[in-house]
């Protein structure tokens, strides 16, 4: 081995070098450096300088390092310079033996000397007691496994240290958690082997000394190889082994987790770092960054946020998903430019164009049984309301995706494919229910909403109720030569009558009570009509509305809905009337509701063979 300087004519080799020099290029090395090196070549291969070694990085302070430095007279002139310390607390009793690595090599003695003591041999055949002098020597032993105990020694001790204070983190480091409990694991690992590769030595050795001692007048000795200890369950012993088998040595990066791809510290949130990171004084981390040199330092200060080229990374990133996010909402948004789409999408519960709405009418033009239908004429669709409701949460949220065209083939019968009427729908529109969707609204009079409708100056609950009875009764009189006009005259005036006399009542509170159990009635039977569960719950859409939602499928060339038109028919009593595209099938139930009087439940319908 020989170090050459490109200025010098001739090669000077390192093993001519002083033994101060050899002695503080060794201590900065690691145990396994320096095994390897004592395998592979001889100079340093010698007894003394092993045992110096081992001494000097337990007893001195400093460490060192040679550094060449270029000279006139000496090309290679060595200096000192003294890097890192052990404190005494971290190499006290690193000659114990603790763990043990990949480190071979030979025992030598690091004291010389020899001290004599008495020894009495015992009586024997042909051989009388006598005291004897013997020869004990008191040599101590050194290796580079002692070494590499000290120095995992010194792990487990700066791993057990607590984390320093927050005050006196300006001049701290981060370390990785991940990596401290793999190498305390590792430790506690490589401890349980040490110790039962003494225990197996130790059996051998008292087998061994029961095979040499004679049998007579031995004394009684427990079994050997037994050491008292409680054995191990299987259990146990599977739950220790999965233990043992789950360790492996700490890697030389001992931040390798907590760098980013630009070798910085990676940016996360605080309770990640908690979780992440831990925090170590100066002092440590110059200890493990000496026994694992690749490393990479991360200064744990009050300045330190990270890498800053993530942070541009992120911003960047960030941003463009707002702008992304942007013009995903923008082109979502598309459809409302027209003002068609834009009064669907912002119509709300009602679940009917608002300004279709008829105005507040006298009763003379309502019908006979006091019902009109509250829409203008004109022409008109059903779409079933999920379809409406999946189009608007698209156009908010975009959640779902883009949804297909507008259907409502939901609403015709498997038997006959005819639309059926859904009972709320018929019911609104013949002027039964205030409400097309039931429940409550929230509009106002000069909206035209339900309220106006419920506000108009119907027929008391009483009458409609007689009315509705004496039908024959009615059918009667007109039998007996009287007009329709004066029949609806006496209703009216009937209606006003009774309405004064409850008015003149407790201050009117009957009246308030009776108008809101008329409009709980309607509601509830909005409710009872809607069927929720067969899709068939619908919402009305004018002739433009739904020419207008149909320029957003334009590869679709035509789909099913169910259209009608309101008319004006001065032939019937509420002057309008109910043309549909299709006819209903009025052989159908369309409600979906089970007529029978028993139910199948699911445990049945292998039985029954359905």
């Amino acid at each position: 081995m020989s170090l050459k300087s490109p200025s010098s004519l001739y090669a000077t080799s390192i093993t001519s070098f002083p033994r101060e020099i050899h002695l503080n290029v060794l201590t900065f090395l690691r145990a396994t450096d320096l095994s390897a090196l004592q395998r592979s070549c001889r100079c340093f291969n010698n007894r003394d300088l092993i045992v110096e070694v081992v001494e000097h990085a337990a007893n001195h302070v400093s460490y060192a390092v040679v550094v060449p430095v270029a000279d006139t007279l000496f090309p290679l002139t060595p200096i000192i310079i003294p890097l890192i310390q052990y404190p005494s607390d971290l190499t006290k009793g690193f000659d114990t033996p603790i763990v043990s690595g990949e480190v071979k090599s030979m025992s030598f003695v690091a004291k010389k000397g020899a001290r004599i003591v008495k020894k009495e041999t015992k009586k024997g055949k042909g051989n009388p007691a006598a005291l004897t002098l013997a020869v004990v020597s008191t040599e101590k032993t050194y290796t580079y496994e002692m070494l590499r105990n000290m120095e995992m020694l010194v792990v487990a001790r700066v791993l057990s240290r607590p984390e320093p204070p927050l005050h006196a983190r300006s001049s701290a480091f981060y370390v990785s958690k991940s990596w401290c409990r793999a190498a305390l694991r590792w430790l506690e690992v490589q401890e349980e082997e040490r110790k039962e590769r003494e225990e197996r030595h130790r059996v051998a050795e008292e087998a061994k000394a029961v095979l040499v001692t004679p049998t007579k007048g031995r004394k009684k000795a427990p079994h050997p190889g037994s050491s008292g200890k409680k054995k191990l369950s299987r259990k146990e012993q599977r739950q220790r082994d999965r233990r043992m088998s789950d360790a492996s040595p700490p890697w030389s990066n001992i931040n390798t987790d907590l760098v980013c791809e630009h070798g910085d510290l990676m940016r996360c949130s605080s309770k990640s770092a908690r979780a992440r990171r831990r925090v170590m004084d100066k002092q440590a981390w110059k200890v493990l960054k000496r026994l694992y040199p690749d490393s990479i330092q991360l200064d744990a200060g009050v300045g330190s946020t990270g890498c800053l080229a993530c942070a541009a990374e992120a911003e960047t990133a960030k941003k463009a998903e707002l702008d992304q996010k942007e013009e995903e909402k923008a082109e979502r948004r598309k459809p409302l430019a027209c003002p068609l789409v834009r009064g669907f999408y912002t119509r709300g519960s009602k679940g009917y164009p608002a300004d279709c709405l008829v105005t507040p009418q006298s009763e003379t033009k309502m019908g006979m049984d006091g019902f009109q239908c509250p829409l203008k004429p004109g022409v008109y669709s059903a779409l079933p309301r999920s379809w409406c409701h999946r189009f608007r949460k698209y156009i908010k949220t975009g959640e779902g995706g883009f949804p297909p065209a507008p259907d409502a083939s939901d609403v015709l019968c498997d038997a006959h494919n005819f639309p059926l009427v859904p009972p709320h729908l018929e019911s609104y529109l013949r002027g039964e229910t205030s409400a097309l969707l039931g429940g409550n609204t929230s509009a106002t009079p000069h909206d035209g909403g339900d309220e106006s409708r419920a506000s108009l100056p119907r027929p008391n609950e009483r009458a409609l109720s007689a009315s509705r009875a004496d039908a024959d009764t009615l059918m009667s009189l007109r039998a007996a030569g009287l007009s329709e006009l004066d029949l609806h005259a006496q209703r009216v005036a009937m209606a006003g009558l009774e309405e004064s006399m409850q008015r003149a009542n407790i201050h009117g509170i009957n009246d308030i009570q009776a108008d809101d159990s008329t409009r709980q009635f309607d509601r509830s039977i909005t409710n009872e009509q809607l069927d929720r569960e067969n899709r068939v719950v619908v919402e009305i859409l004018t002739d433009e509305e739904i020419t207008a939602l149909e320029k957003w499928w334009p590869r679709l060339h035509g789909f099913y809905a169910l259209k009608f038109a309101i008319v004006e028919d001065l032939s019937t009593i509420s002057g309008t009337d109910i043309l549909w595209s299709t006819p209903p099938c009025r052989e159908c139930d369309a409600s979906s509701r089970a007529t029978e009087n028993f139910a199948v439940r699911n445990r049945l319908q292998k039985r029954l063979g359905r």
